[in-house]
């Protein structure tokens, strides 16, 4: 547990050093600059067009650590046959969820800083206070941590960078559109096809799906976030999370690095 702990402080402080770190924060005051303007074309529902504009920059703020600290600093690492080197003073094991967990650290700081820049901006322009807002800073850690892992998942099966960075966007859209395929095979009713239905419904089951971590809506009305449901989407996110990461140490510890 302290190597995992120790790999993740040193991945922190790589990142925090790294000129990436300084670009993406530069990125998120363009952004929230970006959700002021929009705001300023609503006619009398600023806060909400803040809120919408802001968890979407969260959730697009969050994709962009994951490509550049989660994949290409280890992509990088590898370049330079510095995991050699780093292997061979930790188990693979350890290494891949030190990796996660200090991508999970940098995530957190991202997202609260989105989340903190939201809710102010809502509170000075909006009028508006929303600490609800912060539920969507959760909720985007939970699902930006899981696609994390997914991408280590590609890594220890041994893809490539930049087809990693494209299967995990797609895989980021496919996971947020499973709910509506679902729900128009059922719709269709007789005229659909049951056939169809279960193999969406079994690939539904495979792939995460990322719409249970969609709260936008209730955040942006302000409706209450039922405890079960909070409860119900934690465990989600922990099963399949473990999931992943138990078959990366699997993959990782079988492989000729």
């Amino acid at each position: 547990m302290r190597q995992i702990t120790t790999i993740a402080n040193i991945t922190l402080k790589e990142c925090l050093r790294a000129r990436i770190f300084i670009g993406l924060l530069l990125f998120l005051v363009l952004f929230l600059i970006f959700s002021i303007y929009i705001s300023t074309l609503s006619l009398g529902t600023t806060a909400r067009f803040i809120e919408n504009t802001g968890m979407l920059g969260i959730s697009l703020i969050s994709l962009l650590v994951v490509i550049l600290f989660g994949l290409f600093f280890l992509y990088q690492e590898k370049e330079r046959n510095e995991h050699y080197v780093l292997l061979s003073r930790s188990p693979r094991t350890y290494h891949l969820l030190g990796r996660f967990v200090g991508t999970v650290y940098v995530l957190i700081i991202f997202n609260l800083a989105a989340g903190l820049g939201v809710f102010c901006l809502t509170w000075l322009l909006g009028d508006r206070i929303a600490p609800e807002l912060f539920y969507a800073v959760y909720w985007a850690t939970l699902e930006f941590s899981l696609l994390t892992a997914i991408g280590l998942l590609f890594y220890a099966v041994g893809i490539g960078f930049t087809l990693n960075a494209l299967l995990l966007i797609s895989v980021y859209i496919v996971g947020h559109s499973f709910t509506e395929a679902v729900q128009s095979f059922a719709a269709l009713g007789q005229l659909g096809s049951p056939l169809h239905l279960k193999v969406v419904k079994a690939v539904s089951y495979l792939f995460p799906n990322f719409d249970f971590f969609d709260f936008r809506l209730a955040i942006v009305h302000s409706d209450t976030i039922a405890a079960g449901n909070i409860l119900l989407v934690s465990t989600y996110w922990f099963s399949y999370l473990t999931a992943v990461l138990s078959l990366c140490a699997i993959i990782i510890n079988k492989r000729d690095i």
